[in-house]
């Protein structure tokens, strides 16, 4: 008996969901490393708008830091759904792999860009 597209779509999508649960849950564990590691590919052009990580106010970053995975997690969905999308159009798995990265990279900048100019105490 053939599988239904929607549990077909959810078979496909529950690796993407459990990363997505386990950087939400990495980002409390990791005490902020996670955080971390999420900025430093995306600095450079980060920099470009905002002070660097070391002109921060070291008393307010934290929580950011904590946020930041929080807010990325969901990239993780959105990048399980388009590499779906790419398989059935008969991408190859290295194209498949190399969008799913750039996904999940665009949206550490995003994630950035979203928290860093809601929290303008953060620099000095």
């Amino acid at each position: 008996m053939p599988m239904s597209p929607v549990l077909r779509f959810l078979t496909d999508l529950w690796p993407s969901a459990l990363l997505a649960l386990v950087a939400a849950v990495g980002a409390f564990l990791s005490m902020g490393l996670l955080g971390l590691a999420l900025y430093y590919p995306v600095s450079p052009l980060l920099n470009v708008w905002f002070p660097p990580l070391e002109a921060w106010d070291q008393s307010q970053v934290w929580p950011v830091i904590i946020a930041m995975p929080i807010v990325w997690a969901p990239a993780f969905l959105i990048a399980g759904i388009v590499n779906r999308q790419t398989k059935l159009r008969g991408w190859s798995r290295r194209a498949r792999i190399a969008l799913y990265i750039g996904i999940l990279w665009l949206a550490a900048l995003a994630a950035w860009l979203v928290l860093l100019p809601a929290n303008p105490t953060l620099w000095h």
